[in-house]
Protein backbone atom coordinates (compact mmCIF):
# COMPACT_ATOMS: atom_id res chain seq x y z
CA UNK A 1 0.00 0.00 0.00
CA UNK A 2 2.87 2.12 0.74
CA UNK A 3 4.54 1.69 -2.26
CA UNK A 4 1.23 2.35 -4.24
CA UNK A 5 0.64 5.53 -2.27
CA UNK A 6 4.01 6.63 -2.75
CA UNK A 7 3.62 5.81 -6.67
CA UNK A 8 0.07 7.34 -7.10
CA UNK A 9 1.78 10.77 -5.14
CA UNK A 10 4.68 10.95 -7.22
CA UNK A 11 2.49 10.47 -10.34
CA UNK A 12 0.10 13.49 -9.13
CA UNK A 13 3.24 15.83 -8.56
CA UNK A 14 4.98 15.15 -12.58
CA UNK A 15 1.49 16.31 -13.55
CA UNK A 16 1.45 20.10 -15.11
CA UNK A 17 -0.56 22.78 -12.89
CA UNK A 18 -3.04 22.94 -15.96
CA UNK A 19 -3.92 19.53 -16.09
CA UNK A 20 -4.15 19.08 -12.37
CA UNK A 21 -6.49 22.34 -12.13
CA UNK A 22 -8.33 20.46 -14.52
CA UNK A 23 -8.69 17.08 -12.93
CA UNK A 24 -7.35 15.82 -16.08
CA UNK A 25 -4.64 12.73 -17.06
CA UNK A 26 -1.47 14.61 -17.94
CA UNK A 27 0.13 13.54 -21.15
CA UNK A 28 3.35 15.71 -20.44
CA UNK A 29 5.39 12.46 -21.39
CA UNK A 30 3.76 11.34 -24.87
CA UNK A 31 3.33 14.95 -25.87
CA UNK A 32 7.04 15.77 -25.16
CA UNK A 33 7.77 13.97 -28.58
CA UNK A 34 5.51 14.80 -30.77
CA UNK A 35 7.05 17.74 -33.13
CA UNK A 36 3.98 18.85 -34.75
CA UNK A 37 2.07 19.74 -31.46
CA UNK A 38 2.82 23.14 -30.23
CA UNK A 39 1.50 22.66 -27.10
CA UNK A 40 3.26 21.53 -23.91
CA UNK A 41 2.27 20.51 -20.80
CA UNK A 42 4.97 22.49 -18.25
CA UNK A 43 5.76 20.83 -14.90
CA UNK A 44 5.49 23.40 -12.54
CA UNK A 45 5.93 23.87 -9.18
CA UNK A 46 3.73 26.58 -7.28
CA UNK A 47 4.48 30.14 -6.76
CA UNK A 48 6.13 30.23 -3.24
CA UNK A 49 5.83 32.67 -0.74
CA UNK A 50 9.59 33.42 -0.87
CA UNK A 51 9.75 34.28 -4.60
CA UNK A 52 10.19 37.73 -5.78
CA UNK A 53 6.79 37.28 -7.77
CA UNK A 54 3.67 38.94 -5.77
CA UNK A 55 0.10 38.47 -6.03
CA UNK A 56 -1.69 40.61 -4.11
CA UNK A 57 -5.29 39.25 -3.53
CA UNK A 58 -7.70 42.12 -2.85
CA UNK A 59 -11.11 41.95 -1.54
CA UNK A 60 -14.18 43.09 -4.14
CA UNK A 61 -17.45 44.54 -3.01
CA UNK A 62 -20.56 42.37 -2.75
CA UNK A 63 -21.73 44.25 -6.18
CA UNK A 64 -18.67 43.20 -8.13
CA UNK A 65 -19.37 42.52 -11.54
CA UNK A 66 -17.82 39.70 -13.00
CA UNK A 67 -16.77 38.50 -16.28
CA UNK A 68 -17.78 35.21 -18.05
CA UNK A 69 -13.89 32.91 -18.35
CA UNK A 70 -13.93 31.14 -21.87
CA UNK A 71 -13.91 27.14 -21.00
CA UNK A 72 -11.07 26.41 -23.48
CA UNK A 73 -7.76 28.03 -21.57
CA UNK A 74 -4.65 27.30 -21.26
CA UNK A 75 -2.80 28.14 -18.13
CA UNK A 76 1.22 28.47 -18.49
CA UNK A 77 3.51 28.63 -15.58
CA UNK A 78 6.95 29.61 -16.03
CA UNK A 79 8.38 29.75 -12.59
CA UNK A 80 12.57 28.91 -12.62
CA UNK A 81 12.07 25.25 -12.03
CA UNK A 82 9.46 24.98 -14.56
CA UNK A 83 11.06 26.66 -17.22
CA UNK A 84 14.53 25.37 -16.97
CA UNK A 85 12.70 21.76 -17.40
CA UNK A 86 10.05 22.03 -19.76
CA UNK A 87 10.01 24.51 -21.50
CA UNK A 88 11.25 23.53 -25.57
CA UNK A 89 13.01 26.64 -26.36
CA UNK A 90 15.24 27.17 -22.83
CA UNK A 91 18.37 24.78 -21.98
CA UNK A 92 19.29 23.70 -18.89
CA UNK A 93 21.32 26.89 -17.59
CA UNK A 94 22.33 27.29 -14.33
CA UNK A 95 20.81 30.68 -13.60
CA UNK A 96 22.88 33.24 -11.56
CA UNK A 97 21.41 34.89 -8.80
CA UNK A 98 23.54 37.39 -7.69
CA UNK A 99 22.14 40.06 -10.81
CA UNK A 100 19.14 40.49 -9.47
CA UNK A 101 17.04 39.60 -6.03
CA UNK A 102 14.03 39.11 -8.75
CA UNK A 103 13.63 35.91 -10.35
CA UNK A 104 16.26 35.65 -13.28
CA UNK A 105 15.80 32.83 -15.94
CA UNK A 106 18.58 32.41 -18.46
CA UNK A 107 18.18 32.35 -21.92
CA UNK A 108 19.74 30.55 -24.40
CA UNK A 109 21.90 32.87 -26.53
CA UNK A 110 21.39 30.39 -29.53
CA UNK A 111 17.93 31.81 -30.45
CA UNK A 112 16.27 32.79 -33.30
CA UNK A 113 13.87 35.66 -33.39
CA UNK A 114 10.89 33.24 -34.63
CA UNK A 115 11.71 31.44 -31.63
CA UNK A 116 11.67 34.66 -29.03
CA UNK A 117 8.12 35.59 -30.98
CA UNK A 118 6.82 31.70 -30.21
CA UNK A 119 7.95 32.05 -26.47
CA UNK A 120 6.72 35.49 -26.16
CA UNK A 121 3.25 34.32 -27.01
CA UNK A 122 3.34 31.76 -25.10
CA UNK A 123 3.35 33.57 -22.24
CA UNK A 124 1.30 36.83 -22.67
CA UNK A 125 1.05 37.95 -19.01
CA UNK A 126 5.11 37.36 -18.26
CA UNK A 127 6.64 40.92 -18.27
CA UNK A 128 10.74 40.58 -19.65
CA UNK A 129 12.97 43.71 -18.77
CA UNK A 130 16.14 43.46 -20.31
CA UNK A 131 17.83 46.59 -20.64
CA UNK A 132 20.76 47.50 -22.91
CA UNK A 133 23.40 47.63 -20.22
CA UNK A 134 22.20 44.36 -19.33
CA UNK A 135 22.13 42.73 -22.68
CA UNK A 136 25.61 43.80 -23.29
CA UNK A 137 27.26 42.47 -20.10
CA UNK A 138 24.36 39.54 -19.25
CA UNK A 139 23.49 36.22 -20.95
CA UNK A 140 19.95 37.55 -21.68
CA UNK A 141 18.37 37.31 -18.62
CA UNK A 142 14.26 36.97 -18.39
CA UNK A 143 12.72 38.87 -15.23
CA UNK A 144 9.73 37.73 -14.40
CA UNK A 145 6.87 39.95 -12.47
CA UNK A 146 3.47 39.66 -12.84
CA UNK A 147 1.15 43.25 -12.57
CA UNK A 148 -1.79 43.31 -10.95
CA UNK A 149 -2.84 45.98 -12.91
CA UNK A 150 -1.97 46.11 -16.10
CA UNK A 151 0.61 43.55 -17.04
CA UNK A 152 2.88 43.88 -20.25
CA UNK A 153 4.81 41.82 -22.57
CA UNK A 154 7.88 43.60 -24.25
CA UNK A 155 10.60 41.63 -26.32
CA UNK A 156 13.79 41.52 -24.80
CA UNK A 157 15.96 44.47 -26.43
CA UNK A 158 19.31 42.83 -27.64
CA UNK A 159 18.80 38.42 -27.92
CA UNK A 160 22.04 37.19 -29.48
CA UNK A 161 20.98 35.30 -32.50
CA UNK A 162 21.88 32.32 -33.86
CA UNK A 163 23.91 33.93 -36.21
CA UNK A 164 26.47 34.49 -33.98
CA UNK A 165 26.11 38.01 -34.61
CA UNK A 166 28.35 40.18 -32.31
CA UNK A 167 27.12 42.74 -29.44
CA UNK A 168 29.35 45.48 -29.65
CA UNK A 169 29.77 47.48 -26.26
CA UNK A 170 29.59 51.45 -27.27
CA UNK A 171 32.65 53.44 -26.56
CA UNK A 172 31.58 55.93 -23.81
CA UNK A 173 30.67 59.67 -25.05
CA UNK A 174 32.59 61.15 -21.90
CA UNK A 175 36.05 60.81 -20.63
CA UNK A 176 38.26 62.50 -18.04
CA UNK A 177 39.01 65.93 -19.31
CA UNK A 178 41.43 66.01 -21.96
CA UNK A 179 43.01 69.31 -20.97
CA UNK A 180 45.41 70.49 -21.28
CA UNK A 181 46.60 69.31 -24.39
CA UNK A 182 49.81 67.89 -24.47
CA UNK A 183 50.22 67.72 -28.44
CA UNK A 184 51.23 71.11 -29.48
CA UNK A 185 49.62 69.88 -33.39
CA UNK A 186 46.59 69.58 -31.60
CA UNK A 187 46.07 72.46 -29.80
CA UNK A 188 46.65 74.42 -33.04
CA UNK A 189 44.02 72.64 -34.57
CA UNK A 190 41.97 73.32 -31.71
CA UNK A 191 42.42 77.34 -31.89
CA UNK A 192 42.14 77.36 -35.58
CA UNK A 193 38.11 75.78 -35.09
CA UNK A 194 37.32 78.79 -32.44
CA UNK A 195 39.04 81.43 -33.86
CA UNK A 196 38.49 80.94 -37.85
CA UNK A 197 35.92 78.15 -38.49
CA UNK A 198 33.45 78.35 -34.61
CA UNK A 199 31.88 81.76 -37.00
CA UNK A 200 30.76 79.84 -39.70
CA UNK A 201 28.33 78.19 -37.63
CA UNK A 202 27.29 81.28 -34.86
CA UNK A 203 26.28 83.37 -37.54
CA UNK A 204 23.05 83.70 -36.54
CA UNK A 205 23.25 82.31 -32.64
CA UNK A 206 23.90 85.20 -30.09
CA UNK A 207 25.35 82.46 -27.46
CA UNK A 208 27.95 81.64 -30.10
CA UNK A 209 27.93 77.79 -29.25
CA UNK A 210 30.11 76.42 -31.50
CA UNK A 211 32.77 79.05 -30.31
CA UNK A 212 32.19 79.18 -26.57
CA UNK A 213 30.59 75.83 -25.65
CA UNK A 214 31.42 73.53 -28.28
CA UNK A 215 35.47 73.43 -27.07
CA UNK A 216 34.67 73.08 -23.43
CA UNK A 217 32.33 70.24 -24.33
CA UNK A 218 35.67 68.35 -26.29
CA UNK A 219 37.43 68.41 -23.24
CA UNK A 220 35.37 65.38 -22.04
CA UNK A 221 33.65 64.45 -25.51
CA UNK A 222 36.29 62.78 -27.42
CA UNK A 223 34.34 62.60 -30.23
CA UNK A 224 33.61 65.75 -30.22
CA UNK A 225 37.29 66.74 -30.30
CA UNK A 226 38.23 64.35 -32.90
CA UNK A 227 35.35 66.18 -35.36
CA UNK A 228 37.15 69.42 -34.44
CA UNK A 229 40.74 68.29 -35.02
CA UNK A 230 39.54 66.87 -38.53
CA UNK A 231 37.49 69.64 -39.70
CA UNK A 232 40.45 72.29 -38.65
CA UNK A 233 43.01 69.57 -39.97
CA UNK A 234 41.06 69.47 -43.60
CA UNK A 235 40.60 73.33 -43.29
CA UNK A 236 44.48 74.28 -43.15
CA UNK A 237 45.40 70.97 -45.86
CA UNK A 238 43.25 72.70 -48.72
CA UNK A 239 44.39 76.80 -47.89
CA UNK A 240 47.90 75.79 -46.85
CA UNK A 241 50.20 73.13 -46.39
CA UNK A 242 48.82 71.49 -43.57
CA UNK A 243 49.54 66.99 -43.83
CA UNK A 244 46.21 66.10 -44.68
CA UNK A 245 46.59 62.81 -43.44
CA UNK A 246 46.10 64.25 -40.36
CA UNK A 247 42.43 65.08 -41.10
CA UNK A 248 41.93 61.86 -42.40
CA UNK A 249 43.05 59.59 -38.98
CA UNK A 250 40.88 62.14 -37.29
CA UNK A 251 37.62 61.86 -39.47
CA UNK A 252 37.98 57.82 -39.30
CA UNK A 253 38.30 57.55 -35.57
CA UNK A 254 35.55 59.96 -35.02
CA UNK A 255 33.40 57.87 -37.57
CA UNK A 256 34.42 54.37 -35.57
CA UNK A 257 32.48 55.55 -33.10
CA UNK A 258 29.94 57.71 -33.52
CA UNK A 259 28.23 55.83 -36.21
CA UNK A 260 26.91 53.25 -34.05
CA UNK A 261 25.76 55.32 -31.62
CA UNK A 262 23.45 56.98 -34.03
CA UNK A 263 21.35 53.89 -33.95
CA UNK A 264 21.33 53.84 -29.75
CA UNK A 265 18.43 55.62 -27.94
CA UNK A 266 20.86 56.64 -25.10
CA UNK A 267 23.30 58.27 -27.17
CA UNK A 268 21.03 60.08 -30.17
CA UNK A 269 19.73 62.72 -27.99
CA UNK A 270 23.40 63.87 -26.79
CA UNK A 271 24.01 67.27 -27.45
CA UNK A 272 27.91 66.91 -27.72
CA UNK A 273 27.36 63.99 -30.40
CA UNK A 274 24.97 66.42 -32.51
CA UNK A 275 27.45 68.72 -32.62
CA UNK A 276 29.59 66.27 -34.03
CA UNK A 277 27.90 65.27 -36.68
CA UNK A 278 26.99 69.21 -37.10
CA UNK A 279 30.69 69.95 -37.34
CA UNK A 280 31.53 66.52 -39.70
CA UNK A 281 28.79 67.96 -42.23
CA UNK A 282 30.87 70.98 -43.12
CA UNK A 283 34.07 68.75 -43.60
CA UNK A 284 32.25 66.88 -46.05
CA UNK A 285 30.71 69.92 -47.62
CA UNK A 286 34.44 70.29 -48.61
CA UNK A 287 35.07 67.36 -49.72
CA UNK A 288 32.17 67.83 -52.49
CA UNK A 289 32.06 66.38 -54.76
CA UNK A 290 34.79 63.70 -54.49
CA UNK A 291 33.15 63.01 -51.01
CA UNK A 292 29.20 62.21 -50.19
CA UNK A 293 28.20 65.56 -49.28
CA UNK A 294 24.90 64.10 -47.68
CA UNK A 295 26.52 61.69 -45.62
CA UNK A 296 26.14 62.80 -41.97
CA UNK A 297 22.38 64.16 -43.02
CA UNK A 298 20.80 61.41 -41.80
CA UNK A 299 22.52 61.76 -38.42
CA UNK A 300 21.42 65.06 -38.28
CA UNK A 301 17.53 63.72 -38.79
CA UNK A 302 17.97 61.70 -36.39
CA UNK A 303 19.27 64.65 -33.72
CA UNK A 304 16.53 66.38 -34.50
CA UNK A 305 13.67 63.95 -33.90
CA UNK A 306 14.96 61.96 -30.90
CA UNK A 307 15.06 64.89 -28.92
CA UNK A 308 12.03 66.94 -27.49
CA UNK A 309 11.47 70.03 -29.63
CA UNK A 310 10.35 72.00 -26.25
CA UNK A 311 13.69 71.21 -24.81
CA UNK A 312 15.91 72.43 -27.59
CA UNK A 313 14.83 75.82 -27.06
CA UNK A 314 18.21 78.35 -26.18
CA UNK A 315 20.62 75.59 -25.98
CA UNK A 316 23.08 73.75 -27.89
CA UNK A 317 21.00 71.68 -29.79
CA UNK A 318 18.33 74.95 -30.98
CA UNK A 319 21.81 75.92 -32.39
CA UNK A 320 22.81 72.71 -34.30
CA UNK A 321 19.31 72.87 -35.37
CA UNK A 322 20.16 75.78 -37.32
CA UNK A 323 23.47 75.31 -38.20
CA UNK A 324 22.02 72.06 -39.71
CA UNK A 325 19.23 73.71 -41.86
CA UNK A 326 21.46 76.33 -43.42
CA UNK A 327 23.84 73.18 -44.52
CA UNK A 328 20.79 71.14 -45.75
CA UNK A 329 19.74 74.54 -47.71
CA UNK A 330 23.37 74.51 -49.07
CA UNK A 331 23.15 71.29 -50.25
CA UNK A 332 19.60 71.82 -51.76
CA UNK A 333 20.38 74.55 -53.97
CA UNK A 334 23.64 72.91 -55.08
CA UNK A 335 21.95 70.05 -56.26
CA UNK A 336 18.89 71.42 -57.02
CA UNK A 337 16.34 69.81 -55.05
CA UNK A 338 14.08 69.78 -52.19
CA UNK A 339 15.08 70.56 -48.13
CA UNK A 340 15.06 67.30 -46.42
CA UNK A 341 14.93 68.16 -42.93
CA UNK A 342 11.78 68.03 -41.37
CA UNK A 343 9.98 72.07 -41.26
CA UNK A 344 7.55 71.22 -38.70
CA UNK A 345 8.95 72.20 -35.46
CA UNK A 346 8.63 74.36 -32.93
CA UNK A 347 11.87 76.18 -33.08
CA UNK A 348 9.74 77.53 -36.52
CA UNK A 349 8.73 80.66 -36.57
CA UNK A 350 7.15 82.07 -39.75
CA UNK A 351 5.46 85.03 -38.72
CA UNK A 352 6.56 89.04 -38.36
CA UNK A 353 5.90 89.60 -34.88
CA UNK A 354 8.85 91.69 -33.24
CA UNK A 355 11.93 89.56 -32.06
CA UNK A 356 16.13 90.06 -32.20
CA UNK A 357 17.73 90.17 -35.29
CA UNK A 358 18.78 86.43 -34.54
CA UNK A 359 15.30 85.70 -34.95
CA UNK A 360 14.42 88.06 -38.22
CA UNK A 361 17.27 86.15 -39.58
CA UNK A 362 16.56 82.62 -38.83
CA UNK A 363 13.23 83.44 -40.10
CA UNK A 364 14.43 84.62 -43.99
CA UNK A 365 16.11 80.99 -43.62
CA UNK A 366 13.19 79.15 -43.34
CA UNK A 367 11.84 81.11 -46.02
CA UNK A 368 14.21 80.28 -47.93
CA UNK A 369 14.07 76.29 -47.26
CA UNK A 370 9.91 76.64 -47.60
CA UNK A 371 10.55 78.15 -51.06
CA UNK A 372 13.03 75.24 -52.37
CA UNK A 373 10.34 72.78 -51.19
CA UNK A 374 7.78 74.49 -53.19
CA UNK A 375 10.18 74.50 -56.27
CA UNK A 376 11.87 71.66 -56.10
CA UNK A 377 9.41 69.46 -54.57
CA UNK A 378 6.91 66.84 -55.54
CA UNK A 379 3.87 68.53 -56.09
CA UNK A 380 5.22 71.59 -58.46
CA UNK A 381 4.71 74.96 -58.13
CA UNK A 382 1.33 75.78 -57.67
CA UNK A 383 -0.44 79.59 -58.50
CA UNK A 384 -1.87 79.59 -54.35
CA UNK A 385 1.56 78.23 -52.94
CA UNK A 386 3.58 80.34 -54.93
CA UNK A 387 1.31 83.62 -54.21
CA UNK A 388 1.52 83.04 -50.69
CA UNK A 389 5.10 82.55 -50.69
CA UNK A 390 5.76 85.90 -52.38
CA UNK A 391 3.65 87.72 -49.99
CA UNK A 392 5.65 86.10 -47.69
CA UNK A 393 8.80 87.66 -48.87
CA UNK A 394 7.40 90.88 -49.25
CA UNK A 395 6.22 91.41 -45.90
CA UNK A 396 9.74 89.79 -44.34
CA UNK A 397 11.24 93.19 -46.39
CA UNK A 398 8.90 95.42 -44.96
CA UNK A 399 8.61 93.99 -41.62
CA UNK A 400 12.39 93.40 -41.08
CA UNK A 401 14.39 96.00 -38.11
CA UNK A 402 16.06 98.86 -39.81
CA UNK A 403 19.35 96.99 -38.32
CA UNK A 404 19.64 95.06 -41.65
CA UNK A 405 19.55 98.22 -44.20
CA UNK A 406 23.68 98.61 -44.43
CA UNK A 407 25.80 100.38 -43.19
CA UNK A 408 27.12 101.61 -46.55
CA UNK A 409 26.56 101.64 -50.15
CA UNK A 410 28.03 102.10 -53.20
CA UNK A 411 27.02 100.83 -56.76
CA UNK A 412 29.65 99.24 -58.94
CA UNK A 413 31.51 101.38 -61.49
CA UNK A 414 31.16 99.60 -64.48
CA UNK A 415 33.84 102.29 -65.91
CA UNK A 416 36.61 100.11 -63.57
CA UNK A 417 34.86 96.73 -64.43
CA UNK A 418 33.42 96.27 -61.44
CA UNK A 419 30.13 93.88 -61.42
CA UNK A 420 29.06 94.14 -58.31
CA UNK A 421 28.14 97.09 -55.32
CA UNK A 422 29.86 97.74 -52.68
CA UNK A 423 27.54 96.67 -49.51
CA UNK A 424 28.45 96.87 -46.01
CA UNK A 425 26.35 95.35 -43.06
CA UNK A 426 27.24 95.32 -38.96
CA UNK A 427 26.68 91.39 -38.36
CA UNK A 428 26.89 88.41 -39.54
CA UNK A 429 23.06 87.47 -39.02
CA UNK A 430 22.40 90.83 -41.09
CA UNK A 431 24.34 89.35 -43.96
CA UNK A 432 22.81 85.65 -43.67
CA UNK A 433 19.10 87.26 -42.89
CA UNK A 434 19.32 89.13 -46.46
CA UNK A 435 21.28 86.72 -48.53
CA UNK A 436 18.92 83.79 -47.59
CA UNK A 437 16.31 86.39 -48.35
CA UNK A 438 17.37 87.26 -52.07
CA UNK A 439 18.14 83.25 -52.53
CA UNK A 440 14.06 83.43 -52.26
CA UNK A 441 13.63 85.84 -54.24
CA UNK A 442 15.35 84.52 -57.30
CA UNK A 443 13.96 81.09 -56.98
CA UNK A 444 10.11 82.55 -56.85
CA UNK A 445 11.16 84.86 -59.95
CA UNK A 446 12.57 81.79 -61.86
CA UNK A 447 9.78 79.68 -60.62
CA UNK A 448 7.10 82.03 -61.13
CA UNK A 449 3.93 80.14 -62.65
CA UNK A 450 2.08 83.80 -63.71
CA UNK A 451 4.72 84.56 -66.32
CA UNK A 452 2.47 84.08 -70.04
CA UNK A 453 3.26 80.57 -72.31
CA UNK A 454 2.56 82.75 -74.92
CA UNK A 455 1.83 86.05 -76.79
CA UNK A 456 4.42 89.27 -76.88
CA UNK A 457 3.51 89.80 -72.75
CA UNK A 458 5.69 86.76 -72.34
CA UNK A 459 8.57 88.82 -73.78
CA UNK A 460 8.03 91.31 -71.33
CA UNK A 461 7.44 89.46 -68.22
CA UNK A 462 10.75 87.34 -69.15
CA UNK A 463 12.26 90.49 -69.59
CA UNK A 464 11.39 91.75 -66.30
CA UNK A 465 12.31 88.39 -64.91
CA UNK A 466 15.79 88.06 -66.05
CA UNK A 467 16.50 91.79 -64.51
CA UNK A 468 15.09 91.06 -61.28
CA UNK A 469 17.11 88.00 -61.06
CA UNK A 470 20.72 89.56 -62.10
CA UNK A 471 20.07 92.50 -59.74
CA UNK A 472 19.32 89.97 -56.66
CA UNK A 473 22.29 88.25 -57.75
CA UNK A 474 24.81 91.11 -57.83
CA UNK A 475 23.77 92.07 -54.45
CA UNK A 476 23.90 88.83 -53.25
CA UNK A 477 27.56 88.37 -54.61
CA UNK A 478 28.00 92.20 -53.34
CA UNK A 479 27.74 91.45 -49.76
CA UNK A 480 29.83 88.11 -49.58
CA UNK A 481 32.56 90.13 -51.73
CA UNK A 482 32.63 93.26 -49.11
CA UNK A 483 31.40 91.11 -45.86
CA UNK A 484 34.51 88.67 -46.28
CA UNK A 485 35.22 88.88 -42.22
CA UNK A 486 31.82 86.47 -42.65
CA UNK A 487 33.11 83.32 -45.21
CA UNK A 488 29.65 82.45 -45.39
CA UNK A 489 28.76 85.44 -46.96
CA UNK A 490 30.46 84.12 -49.81
CA UNK A 491 29.54 80.44 -49.82
CA UNK A 492 25.98 82.24 -50.58
CA UNK A 493 27.48 84.13 -53.09
CA UNK A 494 28.76 80.85 -54.65
CA UNK A 495 24.77 79.19 -53.56
CA UNK A 496 23.24 82.06 -56.19
CA UNK A 497 25.34 81.52 -58.89
CA UNK A 498 24.32 78.24 -59.00
CA UNK A 499 21.25 78.92 -59.68
CA UNK A 500 21.22 81.98 -62.16
CA UNK A 501 25.09 82.31 -62.95
CA UNK A 502 24.41 80.98 -66.50
CA UNK A 503 22.18 83.85 -67.29
CA UNK A 504 24.77 86.96 -67.49
CA UNK A 505 26.52 87.71 -70.84
CA UNK A 506 28.45 90.59 -70.39
CA UNK A 507 31.99 89.67 -69.97
CA UNK A 508 32.41 91.45 -66.95
CA UNK A 509 29.86 90.07 -64.83
CA UNK A 510 30.84 86.72 -66.15
CA UNK A 511 34.85 87.44 -64.76
CA UNK A 512 33.23 88.77 -61.65
CA UNK A 513 31.11 85.54 -61.28
CA UNK A 514 33.96 83.43 -61.68
CA UNK A 515 36.05 85.26 -59.08
CA UNK A 516 33.97 84.92 -56.27
CA UNK A 517 33.92 81.04 -57.09
CA UNK A 518 37.48 81.21 -56.88
CA UNK A 519 38.20 82.95 -53.98
CA UNK A 520 35.54 80.64 -52.06
CA UNK A 521 37.34 77.46 -53.19
CA UNK A 522 40.96 78.93 -52.17
CA UNK A 523 40.75 81.09 -48.84
CA UNK A 524 38.01 78.65 -47.83
CA UNK A 525 38.34 75.35 -48.81
CA UNK A 526 34.73 75.13 -50.65
CA UNK A 527 34.95 73.27 -53.75
CA UNK A 528 34.07 75.09 -56.40
CA UNK A 529 35.88 74.16 -59.59
CA UNK A 530 33.20 71.87 -61.29
CA UNK A 531 30.40 75.10 -60.93
CA UNK A 532 33.70 77.61 -62.53
CA UNK A 533 33.51 74.82 -65.39
CA UNK A 534 29.72 74.79 -65.99
CA UNK A 535 29.42 78.27 -66.22
CA UNK A 536 32.10 78.88 -68.68
CA UNK A 537 30.39 76.01 -70.32
CA UNK A 538 27.06 77.73 -70.18
CA UNK A 539 28.67 81.10 -71.40
CA UNK A 540 30.19 79.63 -74.37
CA UNK A 541 33.73 80.06 -73.16
CA UNK A 542 34.86 76.63 -74.63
Amino acid sequence: MSSSKSASTSKTRTGCHSCRKRHLKCNVESLAGVPQRREYCLTVSRLRASSTVSIEIESFASDQKWLRTPTDLTFVDETQDSMKSQSPFLPDHTTNSAHSPSVANTVSPDLTASEWDTFRARSPRIQRDISPQRALSDPSPIHVSIDSDNAKTTRPQSPTRRDKTEVKTLAPVYVESAWPLKDPSEALLLRHFIHNLAIWLDLCDPLQHFQVDVPQRAGTCRILLNAIFALSARHLSRTGDYDSYASNMYHQECLKHLIPMLNDTATVTDESLFAATIILRVLEEMDAPEGDPEGHMLGIQVFVGARDPYSMGGGMSEAAFWVGLRQEIYSAIMKHKSVQLNLEHCLVDRSIEPTSDFGWANRAVIHCADVLNCCFGDLGVSIPHWTDLKERCDSWEKSRPPSFTPIFYRDADRGKREAFPEIWHSHACHIIGIQHHMLAQILLAIFNPKIPRLGGSRTTALRSMEDEIKDCLRDLCGIGLYNRWTPPGMFTASMGISLCGDRFTDRIDQEALLDILARTEKDHARPTAALQQQMMTSWGWE
